[in-house]
């Protein structure tokens, strides 16, 4: 399993090293040295605030707390992975349970976002909210997993949450950039 665990390290450390990043910084910038720490900042996950934030924006996710800017929850959502997947690799079902609750319950994009994202792609919207939404039910069912303590499942879901990631990062992320220095 430790091998998987860092096949997986090695492939989220590609991603969050290529997504989300400000012009001139290093991924050693992107990603703190203390990963649990800043996914603490996360909000815990008040289903009450999900249900209100789904019925104004098809995009909040069950996701919680204020909407935010695209580019500053594509960096979290990169921490956030690095942690789970540090959990994997030092077989803490703590810090697994906790990078995927935040992934899957990170905050919902700002409708300024949502409406630039909108009429860049046109047409391609619907695909975008496809993909959107297969990760966004793919880090709920992560995130189960890891309560769970479903290793294995664990990762297998991860597979698919990240397989997710990436054909929408193939697809859209180049059109999509606000941080075009890079």
């Amino acid at each position: 399993m430790r091998g998987i665990a860092a096949v997986l390290l090695v492939g989220t450390s590609v991603l969050v090293g290529g997504c989300g990043q400000d012009a001139g910084q290093t991924q050693a910038d992107a990603v703190p040295a203390t990963q649990a720490d800043e996914s603490a900042s996360h909000d815990a996950h008040d289903p009450a605030q999900d249900a209100a934030a789904s019925t104004t924006d098809a995009h909040a996710h069950g996701g919680t707390g204020e909407p935010r800017p695209l580019l500053p929850i594509m960096t979290q959502l990169g921490v956030d992975m690095v942690t789970l997947t540090h959990g994997l690799m030092t077989d803490s079902a703590e810090l697994v349970a906790h990078g995927a609750e935040a992934v899957a319950h990170h905050p919902p994009i700002a409708q300024e976002d949502i409406d630039r994202i909108s009429r860049t792609l046109g047409a391609e919207m619907a695909e975008f909210e496809r993909l959107d939404t297969e990760v966004h039910e793919g880090s709920v069912r992560l995130h189960e997993a890891a309560r769970a303590g479903n290793t294995d499942q664990v990762l297998t879901i991860l597979n698919e949450v990240q397989r997710g990631c990436v054909a929408c990062h193939t697809k859209f992320r180049d059109r999509l950039r606000t941080n075009t220095g890079q």
